[in-house]
């Protein structure tokens, strides 16, 4: 049986998922040799409602890239905790941020919690740099998608003079996990 891992971040429109999704999917499939794929769903008003992003992270073709039971689960808010917690496998991962009420009844192998919109405003002044943060978190407590082809993937998409801020805010993802209970 094919090796086969299901990502799913998930938050408010406006926290940059999306562009955090097509980063991992890029960091595995460029970087890291493996099989990728990424969708996306959004309510219609975009900013500000829940929406969610999926990767698929395969060392075999993907043929079917709809997430169906998730591996890794971010939830960055409450509503977006709600609405997609119910998929996450009870072997798998569950990083929230730290303003997120988790479900004591949720089954995951491992919970992360750490304050990651905050982090974002207050270590690199600006709120926008969220999906950033979160993907140094996730660089530093996944062992799917490595650390170095994340941050090349960061930095083949990002604004030319942006490069500073960029790692920045990923950096401080990965001591966002060191602080609250990652491996980084």
């Amino acid at each position: 049986m094919a090796f086969r891992y299901s990502l799913r971040l998930s938050g408010a429109g406006g926290h940059g998922l999306i562009q955090a999704a097509r980063i991992l999917a890029e960091a595995a499939a460029v970087y890291d040799d493996k099989n990728a794929a990424e969708s996306c769903s959004y309510g219609p008003e975009a900013r500000g409602s829940a929406s969610r992003a999926e990767i698929v992270v395969s060392d075999d073709a993907i043929d079917y890239p709809r997430v169906e039971s998730v591996d890794f689960f971010v939830a960055l808010t409450q509503e977006a905790y709600d609405k997609y917690i119910k998929e996450l496998k009870p072997s798998g991962i569950l990083v929230a941020d730290s303003s997120v009420r988790v479900d004591s009844a949720v089954k995951a192998q491992k919970v992360y919690s750490a304050p990651f919109v905050e982090i974002a405003q207050k270590q690199c002044s600006q709120a926008a740099m969220v999906n950033i943060v979160a993907l140094g978190f996730i660089a530093a407590v996944n062992s799917v998608i490595s650390s170095d082809s994340i941050c090349q993937a960061i930095l083949g998409r990002i604004p030319k003079m942006s490069e500073r801020i960029y790692l920045k805010a990923f950096e401080s993802g990965l001591e966002a996990a060191r602080r609250y209970g990652g491996t980084a």
